[in-house]
């Protein structure tokens, strides 16, 4: 599926983010509700990825949840009712948690991102 832009696999029981090689031009991935709580250390190349929904998942930490930030092209993360947001201090504490390392989002769990934040 080399053309394939645009991906919905909503509550199938996926566990771990893996397996997506033959996407070379996906730019939205659409995984909310699933059983994810692993992220490989080496994800496949995903160049063009900018969206990425991982709402009502297992991602249980800020270590996991960084191994996103190896897609470049990634602007958009939703995490919302995960461990990781869940169990965090404030959403504010989290979101600046994560620009820190990924500066250039432009929205996460359904915030824009602003110069304020």
């Amino acid at each position: 599926m080399p053309k394939l832009e645009e991906l919905y696999m909503a509550a199938n029981m996926i566990t771990a983010l893996s397996g997506w090689e033959s996407l070379p031009v996906l730019k939205k991935l659409h995984l909310r509700r699933n059983k994810i709580e692993k992220i490989d250390d080496e994800l496949p190349g995903l160049p063009e990825l900018e969206y990425i929904n991982l709402r009502a998942n297992k991602i249980p930490s800020m270590e996991i949840l960084e191994k996103l930030y190896q897609f470049a092209n990634l602007k958009d993360i939703n995490v919302l009712n995960n461990p990781v947001e869940l169990g965090a201090s404030s959403f504010n504490i989290l979101l600046a948690d994560v620009l820190v390392k990924k500066p250039k989002l432009v929205r996460f769990c359904k915030h824009v991102v602003t110069e304020a934040n």
